[in-house]
């Protein structure tokens, strides 16, 4: 088994190279497809344009509830996503709390 895995390095190095590189490329455009920040720049940029006159109101109601439901979905997906990570831990069951209370209290 060892030598079949040293001489099958030459092909199965630069394969699992390229898979760790393919999973990073993927869980970096994950990130940024889901990252609300750039929405909301968007959001104050066109309000900006449009505070100054540099959009008509139609543009500016357009692009505004654009941005508004991307960014509505965006929020769903992370609950979503948080919702199903949390499904996924095992039960427990129920949990008991435990309150200490000082001395001087008592």
């Amino acid at each position: 088994m060892i030598l079949f895995k040293l001489l099958a390095l030459p092909v199965t190095a630069p394969v699992a190279g390229i898979r760790y590189c393919l999973e990073k490329v993927l869980e970096v455009a994950d990130h940024q497809m889901w990252d609300e920040d750039p929405v909301r720049e968007q959001l104050i940029l066109v309000n900006e344009a449009f505070e100054e006159g540099r959009m008509p109101e139609a543009e500016f109601r357009e692009r505004e509830a654009e941005l508004l439901a991307r960014l509505r979905e965006i929020r769903e997906h992370k609950k979503a996503a948080a919702q199903a990570q949390l499904s996924s831990l095992p039960d427990e069951g129920p949990r008991e709390v435990v309150i200490e209370l000082p001395d001087e209290i008592r």
